[in-house]
């Protein structure tokens, strides 16, 4: 039995494919209706679900691309994951565009037109079938399951992933072109330099997402259609070539062995252990995740994010599953020569979703729209090359195949348009998420943290409290009215940030705000010990480390508060309250030049009235009166009812002399501060240099008035006028 060949578009002749013969055309008609679909994700948000960790609230991220970041990128398993180049393209968003969203969206944007453009001219290479491949890129690119790839920030690593994942396909085309492959023959420099390519390609691709580790085993799938590598030129099968081109692939396999081991270690905290869900509950949910997957390709509604886990799922939908993923096996397996593309489209469709089929249970999905994003391009084959194959015994076979094909794209760009709609926001996308599924307890978390972001409590408080009593072991949501609490000054928000802990006792947040609250009951050292709990189980957290400077100062370890506030400000340089802290730790620590550095560097980000003052006293007890005089000002400019600045400038201008300028400040000083002794005396002090006795001797009286021991004042009045007591 011969193995039929990849069937020739010389058949398909009709005006579309005609127009599609020039690649550019048919790229360019993929290009345009995908940026139509998509367009409203270039108007959309970041939401609260992962984009915080990826990019909002990471500090690495923040900075841009730096040393530092490259290196954080290559070494940290932060949001469980080892990805570090899909960390160093969020620093790149923020070099380029700055901190908005529109950028890393239209990155997004762009990464999967790349891609839908890659795989159309990946399938016209191996297929010849151009039509086919272009329908397949059309499902590709405007099915609605992959709008959570493209429309979600977090999910660059699935777009980037997918670029590499396409270039490694087109690589291997071109290595298998060299070589023309049989058994015994060696490659070609030519083949060599592809194979390399390949193989670096795929490495890139790893260290964007470890989705791809089954792309080896992909590789052979299409050794054996459309490449055909493991027949004869008479089509007969050749199994001298097995061993062969599993041997091809064994550095392949290394590199996702290398993967897989990385991604365990940055995951061993995020993985479910068996006894949370053993193992036949993990297989039945594999085999209803792998059917439904299929439902949501041929009828896409109620799509969502996330779809929780049941936990168990019925025994009749678990024994549905199976039959049909068993089914589906068959009919591969006896296609397997007949009709290689089902064999393919299928073991693609099963294989490539292996990592992320829930084996190995991480988070508390069971699903996720995103995981479609590579495995449905072989259901997508098995449905466009069975489509050809159906419409090639009708009558009228071309047109009704090309109405069916326009008209399923059709219906796609729609739905994928209404859907890359709902994620403008948090709020719009959770909401809907909660209305399509039941008891969505991290949809309404997250509605009610869109809500307390943009200051509506109460409003929050209610989602919180419908997420904690759907699940009340939900840790975010206790966390969350802890917060609201907190933020009302109900002392009972510290219960729940405990309870908490009792349900994650390493919970970030949590630890971080029981430091917050027991910082403001004035318990610095316990308040210590909670921060430092917060940054062991999140280094990044800037403002855990700065509150833990500013604890360490209270309790006198000044240098140990330099240390955490340098640290604070390696993972976010630009903080300027960082700046002004760790300026006035030096200062305390005698360090007066770097801490004028810091007041400067913290300037630079904002014009604060503190920060003023603060570098004007630095100055000051350095002895550079001028400068200093510029920054009192600037402090009193923004805060005209700081009194301690109005002295300080007062006395900077005394000690220059100004005895104008001087008098004016020192008695607006005293008018601010009646009580202010030291104030009174320096007015007295001035006054006299002007010649205005009477008015100093009443100044000084009341600053010996207000302190019985000031020494300086009973000295100067003593000079002024005799027997004074």
């Amino acid at each position: 039995m011969k193995l039929p060949q990849p069937t020739s578009i010389a058949s398909e002749e009709t005006a579309l494919v005609r127009l599609l013969k020039h690649p550019l055309v048919a790229a360019a008609i993929l290009a345009l209706v995908t940026v139509l679909a998509y367009w409203p994700v270039v108007h959309a948000g970041f939401i609260n679900y992962d984009d915080t960790d990826y990019v909002t609230e990471n500090a690495r991220v923040q900075t841009g691309l730096t040393w530092k970041g490259v290196v954080w990128a290559f070494t940290t398993n932060h949001a469980s994951n080892w990805h570090p180049l899909t960390w160093i393209t969020h620093m790149l968003d923020v070099e380029w565009f700055g901190k908005g969203a529109a950028g890393p969206h239209c990155v997004n944007l762009t990464l999967h037109i790349a891609n839908t453009v890659l795989l159309f001219l990946f399938m016209t290479r191996i297929t010849k079938a151009r039509w086919r491949s272009f329908l397949v890129a059309g499902l590709f690119a405007l099915h609605p399951t992959h709008v959570e790839s493209v429309a979600w920030v977090s999910e660059r690593k699935d777009v980037l992933s997918a670029l590499f994942f396409m270039l490694t396909l087109l690589a291997y085309e071109k290595y298998t072109r060299a070589v023309r492959v049989k058994p015994v023959d060696e490659p070609q420099s030519s083949g060599r330099l592809w194979y390399f390519v390949t193989l670096l390609v795929f490495a890139l691709g790893l260290m964007s997402k470890p989705m791809l580790v089954t792309l080896p085993c992909l590789m052979l799938l299409l050794d054996w259609w459309p490449l055909n590598r493991f027949w004869s030129e008479e089509f007969k099968l050749q199994v001298r070539a097995m061993p062969r081109l599993v041997w091809e692939k064994m550095p392949f396999f290394v590199l996702s062995g290398i993967s897989c081991a990385l991604t365990t270690w940055a995951q061993q905290k995020a993985i479910q252990p068996l006894e949370h869900l053993g193992l036949s509950d993990r297989a039945a949910n594999a085999l209803v995740a792998y059917e439904q997957y299929l439902g949501k390709m041929i009828w896409p509604t109620k799509l969502a994010l996330p779809y929780l886990h049941p936990g168990q799922w019925p025994e009749g939908h678990v024994w549905f599953s199976a039959v049909l993923v068993g089914m589906g096996c068959a009919l591969a397996m006896l296609m397997a020569r007949k009709r290689s593309y089902i064999f393919i489209g299928w073991f693609w469709y099963l294989g490539m979703m292996v990592p992320v089929i829930g084996i190995v249970q991480v988070g508390v999905q069971a699903m996720a729209d995103r995981y479609t994003y590579l495995p449905l391009i072989g259901a997508f084959i098995v449905l466009v090359w069975g489509l050809a194959e159906a419409c090639s015994h009708w009558k009228l076979a071309k047109c009704g195949g090309h109405a069916i094909a326009v008209a399923s794209l059709a219906a796609c760009g729609v739905l994928t348009h209404e859907q890359a709609m709902l994620w403008h926001d948090s709020a719009t996308l959770f909401k809907h998420s909660a209305a399509v599924t039941e008891d969505n307890f991290v949809a309404l978390g997250n509605v009610g943290g869109m809500l307390f972001e943009s200051g509506r409590l109460e409003e929050a408080m209610d989602y919180y409290q419908q997420s904690h009593s759907t699940n009340p072991r939900y840790p975010e949501a206790v966390n969350s009215i802890g917060a609201i609490l907190a933020s009302r000054g109900d002392v009972t928000a510290i219960d729940w940030f405990r309870k908490t802990l009792d349900l994650q006792p390493n919970h970030p947040d949590a630890l971080f705000n029981i430091g917050n609250a027991l910082a403001k009951s004035g318990n610095s050292a316990e308040a210590a010990r909670f921060y430092q709990s917060a940054l062991d189980a999140r280094p990044d957290n800037f403002e855990a480390r700065n509150n833990l400077g500013n604890n360490l100062i209270k309790m006198g370890k000044i240098d140990d508060a330099v240390r955490q506030y340098r640290l604070a400000l390696d993972y976010n340089p630009d903080a300027a309250i960082i700046h002004k802290n760790l300026g006035e730790a030096l200062a305390a620590a005698g360090k007066l030049d770097e801490a004028v550095l810091h007041y400067r560097a913290a300037l630079l980000k904002t014009n604060d009235a503190g920060v003023n003052y603060s570098l004007g006293m630095t100055l000051a007890v350095q002895g550079h009166w001028a400068e200093a005089t510029r920054h009192y000002e600037a402090c009193v400019l923004l805060w005209p009812t700081h009194a301690e600045a109005r002295y300080n400038l007062g006395y900077a201008f005394q000690m220059q002399r100004q005895w104008d300028r001087a008098v004016q400040h020192l008695r607006e000083a005293v008018r601010l501060k009646p009580d202010f002794a030291i104030a009174h005396f320096n007015l007295g002090c001035v006054l006299v240099e002007q010649g205005q006795r009477d008015e100093a001797l009443q100044h000084l009286r009341e600053a010996l008035r207000l302190k019985p021991d000031y020494a300086e004042a009973r000295k100067k009045l003593e000079s002024l006028s005799d027997g004074v007591k």
